[in-house]
């Protein structure tokens, strides 16, 4: 399975993106991506929000053969237990 991750805005807006195979996640990481391959609609996508001015977009793209998954999120509609991963992602964009 291909993961494509980017992030967009900040206060000096700036693209972070990254690809790269569920395989080479930590484990902990890859439980996560199975579940929201296998489960999108558990979570809301939101963006957008015209208070945030200076806030990130976050974009999860998930391949799996001919599955495919997109999730955006802001800020404020980040889940707790999608942080590790975007977390993770960011780190291996090389962009704070």
């Amino acid at each position: 399975m291909k993961l494509v991750y980017s992030r967009e805005g900040g206060l000096f807006p700036q693209v972070a993106q990254t690809e790269i195979k569920t395989t080479d996640l930590p484990a902990d990481l890859q439980k996560l991506v199975d579940h929201l391959i296998a489960h999108p609609d558990a979570y809301t996508s939101g963006s957008g929000n015209p208070a945030m001015r200076d806030g990130y977009q976050y974009r999860l793209d998930l391949h799996d053969g001919s599955k495919k998954v997109s999730l955006t999120f802001d800020d404020t509609s980040l889940p707790d237990d999608v942080q590790p991963l975007i977390h993770f992602l960011q780190k291996r964009t090389g962009k704070p």
